[in-house]
C-alpha cells in the first residue's frame, strides 16, 4: 500500500526583499525619498517528499536556506511560490489540528519560559495541549529519566547548563507526542557526552513513536548516526537527496601523513598530482595533512611524498561524510 507522504514540498521558492542603503548623508536621503530594493532568493524551487517515520538530515552551509525551509514547513512563514504540505495541511494556514501535531526545536532560541522551573513550564504545555494528567505524568517521568534530568525538574530553566536546557527544550517539544518534529541545530554548543545522550534519545524516540523528524546540523556525527537520508542544500537549491553512503566514493580513501615540515597545501597537492581542494591540514597539527585520494593510487602518492619530504607517520582511513560535503561546496 502506498503511503501518503508526511511532508510534501513542490517547487517551493522563498525570496526576501531588503532596502539597499548607500553610505553617507546622500544615501540616507535617497533611502527616504527613493529607496532601492534588493531581492535575495533563499530557496530556488525545492521539491521532495518525506514518508511517515523517516529521520531526515537537512544540511548545507550557513545561509543555504535550511532554516528558511523549516520555517515554511512549520508555518512560521509562507513560501513565495510553490506548495508545501505537512500531514495534509498547508502549514501557514496554522490550523489548530496541524499545530497540535508538529513541533520545532531551535538550538539557538529558548522556547520554554526561563524564569519558571522546568516542571511548571511542562505543566503549562500540558494545559495548552490538553494532555490528560495521568498520561502527562507518565510521559514526563519517562522522558526526564531517559535524558537523565529528572532531578532538575524544580530548577529554573535559566539556571540549567546549556546541555540540561536543551534536553528540557526537547522534552517540551515532544511532550504532546507530535507526528512531525523539526530540529534546528539541537546539539549546538553541547559537550560531547551531552550531544551523544541527546542523539541516543532522539533515535529511540523515532523508533518507538514513529515520529517523522527533520534535523539540521553542522555536526556530522548527528547526521551520520541518526539519518538514513539527507537533503543537501546549496545556495537555495537541493543538490542531493538520498542515503549519505551514496555521497562517499568506495574507490576513495583519506591518506593521512605527518611530515617533518609544513609545505603549503598547494605545493603538496601539486607535487603528488591531486586537486588542492582534496587536501586539508589537521586542525591540531599543522604538519599533518589529510588527502582524499583514489585507493588504487595510494602507493604512487606515497612514493612521491617519500621522495620529496620527510614522512614521520602514515595512515589510511575512510573518507568522512563531513569532508565529502565540504568538497562538494568547494567545487
Amino acid at each position: 500500500m502506498i503511503q501518503t507522504p508526511a511532508i510534501q514540498v513542490i517547487d517551493v521558492k522563498r525570496s526576501f526583499r531588503s532596502v539597499k542603503k548607500e553610505s553617507g548623508f546622500k544615501g540616507t536621503v535617497k533611502l527616504l525619498i527613493n529607496p532601492e530594493y534588493v531581492v535575495h532568493e533563499a530557496l530556488k524551487g525545492v521539491s521532495f517528499s518525506i514518508q511517515p517515520g523517516e529521520f531526515v538530515g537537512l544540511i548545507g552551509a550557513n545561509g543555504a536556506g535550511k532554516t528558511t525551509l523549516l520555517k515554511i514547513l512549520s508555518g512560521l512563514i509562507p513560501p513565495t511560490s510553490g506548495q508545501a504540505s505537512v500531514l495534509g495541511y498547508l502549514p501557514f494556514a496554522r490550523e489548530l489540528p496541524f499545530r497540535k501535531q508538529i513541533s520545532i526545536v531551535m538550538g539557538q532560541k529558548a522556547q520554554l519560559w526561563w524564569d519558571l522551573p522546568a516542571i511548571e513550564a511542562f505543566d503549562l504545555l500540558r494545559a495548552l495541549y490538553q494532555i490528560p494528567k495521568d498520561v502527562y505524568k507518565k510521559r514526563v517521568d519517562e522522558l526526564t529519566q531517559l535524558l537523565d534530568v529528572d532531578k532538575l525538574l524544580n530548577t529554573q530553566i535559566r539556571r540549567l547548563s546549556l546541555g540540561e536546557r536543551m534536553k528540557m527544550e526537547v522534552i517540551g517539544a515532544i511532550i504532546h507526542l507530535p507526528k512531525v518534529i523539526f530540529l534546528d541545530e539541537p546539539t549546538i554548543g553541547l559537550d560531547v557526552l551531552a550531544a551523544q545522550k541527546l542523539r541516543e534519545f532522539l533515535k529511540l524516540h523515532n523508533q518507538n513513536e514513529g515520529a517523522t523528524i527533520i534535523l539540521t546540523s553542522h555536526n556530522m556525527d548527528d547526521i551520520s548516526e541518526l539519518c538514513k537520508r539527507i537533503l543537501l542544500i546549496k545556495e537555495g537549491e537541493l543538490i542531493f537527496d538520498g542515503n549519505p553512503d551514496k555521497l562517499t566514493n568506495s574507490n576513495e580513501c583519506q591518506l593521512r601523513v605527518k611530515l617533518g615540515s609544513e609545505p603549503s597545501i598547494e605545493d603538496i597537492s601539486g607535487m603528488i598530482g591531486i586537486a588542492a581542494q582534496n587536501t586539508i591540514k589537521d586542525e591540531e597539527d599543522p604538519t599533518t595533512y589529510l588527502m582524499t585520494v583514489t585507493r588504487a593510487r595510494v602507493a604512487e602518492y606515497l612514493q612521491k611524498l617519500l621522495a620529496h619530504y620527510t614522512v614521520n607517520d602514515i595512515g589510511i582511513q575512510e573518507a568522512s561524510l563531513e569532508r565529502v560535503i565540504q568538497r562538494i561546496y568547494q567545487q
